[in-house]
């Protein structure tokens, strides 16, 4: 295939339709969960982690020289700092559930990263993930699926027709895939690079590091099954290596579809022993919305469509039919 052809080619791709809305949508609730777990178990504790009382932790954050310190969370109006902070809490229910979704990415994004500009010390890594991908998902189309905007939008079309948007297609579609491209190169240089920093680690290489990960007091949620694990040097072998090379290899396993099955179900497991094990479900739920992406809009019509098959599903699936606008008469 000639040069041009191929440029032709992925243009087309990049500007004829709107690829992964799906898992785009699936994201969207995975972030919105990460958020609101980091958010709403902090209520009772929101001063002393980012309000009047963590001047504590001024220092730190001022040499860190985030623009939006103590600015949109001030420190000396405690009034101001709570209508902020509870105002976000419901700004990533909305975006969770996909109510005016474009607007309100902004919103979160501006206020997240005031939030974690606050306090360092509070943060997982996870912080970081989230404010690089937020931004790219400023501009791709979140709530085209399993939303509010869409039920409404449904709604809008039965009673009014087509709608007509100002951005031409082509141009959004663009800015929805670039967004699509920059977060899946974004996953893989973390995964990546991580692998390349455990490929310089004895306790890596040796099938040792996952039992001392698992021995640090600070993250264990549930120490007994920390324990219980402990028990077999089998286990802590096997899924040393595992995380090892799957994300080593992560780009390369992407070009086959066995492999890329494979390393997507390790990496999801992975995340959620990081989650169950270590408490660190905020970073766990980011990576594991970002390895979504890699899963193709198809996948998850014959999940939906699975679903839908069982009685729970038959049965939502009724309610929300008798609840349904009845099709428009020309």
């Amino acid at each position: 295939m000639k040069l041009s052809e191929r440029f032709d080619s992925w243009l087309g791709w990049l500007t004829s339709a709107s690829h992964n809305l799906r898992s785009f949508a699936v994201l969207r609730i995975l972030y919105g969960l990460g958020l609101l777990i980091t958010l709403v178990p902090s209520i009772p504790e929101r001063s002393l982690l980012w309000g009047a009382a963590s001047f504590w932790v001024d220092p730190e954050a001022k040499r860190r020289g985030f623009f939006t310190f103590d600015t949109l969370f001030p420190k000396d109006n405690p009034l101001v700092f709570d209508i902020v902070f509870f105002l976000l809490i419901v700004l990533v229910v909305l975006f969770t559930i996909g109510y005016r979704t474009r607007l309100v990415t902004v919103l979160v994004l501006v206020l997240v990263f005031a939030l974690q500009a606050n306090n360092p010390y509070v943060l997982n890594g996870g912080d970081t993930i989230y404010r690089i991908t937020l931004l790219f998902l400023i501009f791709a189309n979140l709530g085209a699926h399993y939303s509010v905007d869409s039920w409404l939008a449904k709604r809008r079309a039965s009673r009014r027709g087509i709608r007509r948007w100002l951005v031409p297609a082509y141009l959004a579609n663009a800015a929805h895939n670039a967004a699509l491209v920059l977060c899946c190169f974004q996953i893989i240089i973390i995964y990546v690079v991580s692998g390349i920093w455990k490929l310089s680690g004895d306790e890596w290489l040796g099938g040792t590091a996952l039992f001392y990960s698992l021995r640090i007091d600070a993250f264990m949620l549930y120490p007994a099954f920390n324990e219980l694990l402990w028990q077999s040097s089998l286990v802590i072998y096997i899924a040393t290596f595992v995380a090892l090379w799957v994300q080593t290899l992560f780009p390369i396993a992407l070009l086959w579809r066995p492999s890329r099955i494979l390393v997507l179900v390790s990496l999801v497991l992975m995340h959620a022993g990081i989650g169950i094990l270590l408490g660190l479900w905020p970073f766990s739920l980011v990576m594991i919305a970002l390895d979504m992406l890699f899963v193709r809009d198809s996948t998850w019509v014959s999940v939906t469509g699975w679903l839908r098959s069982t009685k729970l599903g038959a049965l939502i699936e009724e309610k929300v039919a008798e609840r349904a606008p009845a099709p428009a008469v020309n």
